[in-house]
C-alpha cells in the first residue's frame, strides 16, 4: 500500500534560537516592554525588569499571565569581578523542563509549531513538559522526551524528538485515538526560521551561544512552575541577546529561566550544567519508528526507507503536492451521489449511509460518543486530509468544502459552543452538538481523505461514529443569532449539509 505523504507533521518542540536580533518586525502585536524588550534597537535600551514575559496564551498584549519583577541592581551597580556568566554544558541531562512553545500558526490545531524569526501572527502557544538529553561531545545530538498539551482538544501527545546535524526526527504517540495504536514519525531537515525554503540549516544549539549574552542586571523574578500554579520569587541575574532573555543564579551561573516573546518560555529547575548523559538514548539513529519495516510507525512522514528525510525536490515543482490518485479525483468531482448512497429523507439517508459505514469500517452509534471524543477524532481527520480535495470542492462551492470561517479559529469556535451547550438548561443542545459532530466527522473522513489514508486509519483501529437518524428542529429563527440555541443550530446546519445531496426529498 502506498504510504501517505501529506499527513501533517507534528513538529511540537525544539530547543533552538532562530536568528532574531532586533525589533525588525515592527512589533506588530504592540507588546509592551514587560512582554517584549529586545536588547537591540530599543529606545531607551532594554533594562532591569523589562522583557521578562510570563505564560502567554494569545497574541493580544494582555493575553499573558505576566511574571513579576523587582529590581535589585543595574548592570553598572554589580561588581564585574563577582559576575558569573550563565553556564551551558556541552553534555547534560535535564530530568524536568517546563515550557511554552511559541511559533507561527500553520494549522487549525497548532500541531505544526516551529519557533519563528519574527512575531508576525497569528501565533500558537503550546505547553509542554518532560526531560532533555544533550550531548555535543560524543553523539553531537539532542533528545527530548516530552508531553505536549494540545490547546484545543484537551489531550496530550507523547513526543520524542531527536536532533542531530540538520536532521530532526519527531516520533508522536496519540494515545487518545485508535485505542492508542497510532504513532507517527516525521523526518525533517530543519531550516532557519522554520521556513522549508530557507537554504540555511539549523543544528542543535551550540553550547557557546551563552557567550553572546549581555548582562542586564540583578532582579527578584517570579519563576513559573516551581510551586504549582504560583510564582516563586528568586533573586537572579538577567542576561539578554536580541529578543532572548535568560535568568541565572548569581553565585554559580546555573540557568533557571529563559524567555523569548515569539519563541517561548523555558523553566529548567536543575539547570544545564556539565554532567552525564546516557549514550544509549541516542541509539539507534535514525529511530526504529522512522525506518521502513517491522516496528515502524503507523505514519512515516517525509522519511525514506532508511529513516532519513527525503531530499527536497529542486526546481519549479518544489512546493507542489503529488497529485491525488485518479479514483480519488473522480470521486471528488462527482457532486451528485449515486442512487445507492441516497435516502428518501434525512432518517432514511442516515440508515443507508450507516449501512455503508458498518460494512467497511469499525463504527459505533453516535449516542455512544461524547462531543469531546468526536472533536479528538476530527483533529486527526483534519490533519490527515489531503488539501487537494478541498481545492476541488471550493472551486464549485460544493457542500463538502471546509468552512474556513470556522477553521480559522477552531479553538474558540468549538470551545465556545461546548460551553454554551453545557451551561444551558436544555439538554437537547448537547445532543445537537454531538449529532452535528457525528455527521461532520463522517463527511470529513469520506470526502477529505484518500483511500490509502482511510485504509491506514482502519488498520490502526480508528473508530468512526454512525450518523444520527434524527434531524433536529434547527430552522432559522428571527433572533439575530444571539441565543445559545441559535448559535448551536447555526453550526449544526453547516455540519449536516450532506443531507442536501444524499436525500431525494428535502424535508428541512
Amino acid at each position: 500500500m502506498q504510504q501517505k505523504r501529506h499527513f501533517a507533521a507534528f513538529i511540537l518542540t525544539l530547543l533552538l534560537l532562530p536568528c532574531a536580533f532586533s525589533q525588525s518586525d515592527g512589533n506588530p502585536n504592540g507588546w509592551d516592554r514587560r512582554r517584549r524588550c529586545d536588547l537591540f534597537d530599543y529606545d531607551p535600551p532594554c533594562g532591569v525588569c523589562e522583557g521578562y514575559g510570563g505564560i502567554p496564551y494569545g497574541d493580544e498584549n494582555d493575553q499573558i499571565a505576566l511574571s513579576r519583577c523587582t529590581p535589585v541592581a543595574a548592570a553598572d551597580e554589580v561588581d564585574p569581578e563577582t559576575l558569573v556568566r550563565p553556564v551551558w554544558g556541552s553534555r547534560w541531562t535535564l530530568p524536568e523542563a517546563r515550557e511554552i512553545l511559541i511559533g507561527p500558526k500553520n494549522d487549525e490545531f497548532c500541531f505544526v509549531v516551529f519557533p519563528g524569526d519574527d512575531s508576525v501572527g497569528p501565533l500558537c502557544y503550546v505547553p509542554q513538559s518532560g526531560s532533555k538529553y544533550y550531548d555535543m561531545e560524543v553523539n553531537k545530538a539532542f533528545r527530548q522526551e516530552i508531553i505536549v498539551e494540545s490547546p484545543i482538544i484537551n489531550q496530550d501527545i507523547e513526543t520524542t524528538v531527536l536532533h542531530r546535524g540538520p536532521t530532526m526526527w519527531i516520533v508522536n504517540k496519540f494515545g487518545w485515538i485508535g485505542n492508542g495504536n497510532i504513532d507517527q514519525c516525521v523526518c525533517v531537515t530543519i531550516r532557519e526560521g522554520g521556513n522549508s525554503s530557507n537554504p540555511n540549516p539549523i543544528y542543535p544549539i551550540n553550547p557557546s551561544w551563552v557567550d553572546n549574552l549581555v548582562y542586564i542586571g540583578r532582579e527578584v523574578i517570579g519563576v513559573e512552575y516551581l510551586s504549582g500554579d504560583n510564582l516563586t520569587d528568586v533573586e537572579l541575574d538577567h542576561w539578554a541577546f536580541g529578543p532572548h532573555h535568560l535568568w541565572s543564579y548569581p553565585e554559580n551561573g546555573q540557568i533557571l529561566r529563559m524567555w523569548q516573546p515569539f519563541n517561548g518560555l523555558q523553566v529548567y529547575r536543575d539547570g544545564v550544567n556539565p554532567g552525564e548523559v546516557d549514550e544509549a538514548l541516542f541509539d539507534p539513529i535514525p529511530p526504529q519508528k522512522c525506518v521502513k519495516g517491522l516496528g515502524s510507525a503507523t505514519f512515516r512522514v517525509g522519511c525514506d526507507d532508511e529513516g532519513y528525510p527525503i531530499p527536497d525536490k529542486q526546481g519549479p515543482s518544489t512546493n507542489e503536492q503529488p497529485m491525488i490518485l485518479h479514483k480519488d479525483q473522480t470521486r471528488a468531482r462527482e457532486k451528485v451521489p449515486r442512487h445507492d448512497y441516497k435516502g428518501v429523507d434525512f432518517t432514511d439517508m442516515s440508515h443507508v449511509l450507516n449501512g455503508w459505514l458498518n460494512s467497511s469500517y469499525d463504527a459505533t452509534p453516535c449516542e455512544m460518543w461524547s462531543v469531546e471524543e468526536l472533536q479528538e477524532l476530527q483533529a486527526i481527520l483534519l490533519i490527515a486530509r489531503d488539501s487537494q480535495f478541498d481545492d476541488i470542492y471550493q472551486e464549485t462551492e460544493d457542500n463538502r468544502r471546509l468552512r474556513h470561517h470556522i477553521l480559522t479559529d477552531i479553538q474558540s469556535t468549538w470551545a465556545g459552543l461546548n460551553r454554551l451547550a453545557a451551561a444551558d438548561k436544555d439538554p437537547m443542545l448537547r445532543r445537537i452538538r454531538r449529532d452535528g459532530h457525528c455527521h461532520e466527522a463522517v463527511m470529513w473522513f469520506v470526502h477529505h481523505l484518500t483511500e490509502d489514508m482511510k485504509e491506514l486509519l482502519s488498520e490502526a483501529r480508528v473508530r468512526l461514529p454512525l450518523l444520527s437518524h434524527h434531524r433536529h428542529d434547527c430552522a432559522d429563527e428571527d433572533g439575530g443569532g444571539a441565543s445559545a440555541k441559535e448559535k448551536i443550530c447555526e453550526a449544526y446546519r453547516e455540519q449536516v449539509t450532506c443531507a442536501d445531496c444524499h436525500t431525494d426529498v428535502d424535508n428541512r
